[in-house]
């Protein structure tokens, strides 16, 4: 199926989609819920002010992103690395240094 130069509100549910392609197209204001990305590619997206909740994001690699300014709240840590660094352990070090602080 081929959807080319189309301008319209899409619905879509209970679909398989897998091995599609989307590029040079506009989602902004989508809403996404139950929805399978396992081994999606995701490149030159802009996800500026987007929300994710509720996911899993174990395996997920980031890379050349900008994550200025990114809020993570009431996540699942274990194992994740920012740089090669854990993240639980930079949380450690920065206990302790706040506590030394105080």
């Amino acid at each position: 199926m081929d959807i080319h130069d189309i301008r319209d509100v899409l619905d879509v549910r209970k679909c398989i989609l897998a091995r599609s392609t989307f590029d040079d197209v506009n989602l902004s204001n989508s809403s996404f819920n139950d929805i399978n990305l396992s081994l999606a590619r995701i490149t030159q997206a802009n996800l500026t002010n987007a929300s994710i909740e509720d996911a899993n994001l174990s395996n997920l690699r980031i890379s050349n992103a900008n994550l200025s300014v990114v809020t993570i709240e009431s996540c699942q840590l274990a194992g994740m690395r920012i740089d090669g660094v854990l993240v639980t352990e930079l949380l450690v070090a920065y206990a302790a240094q706040a506590s030394k602080g105080s």
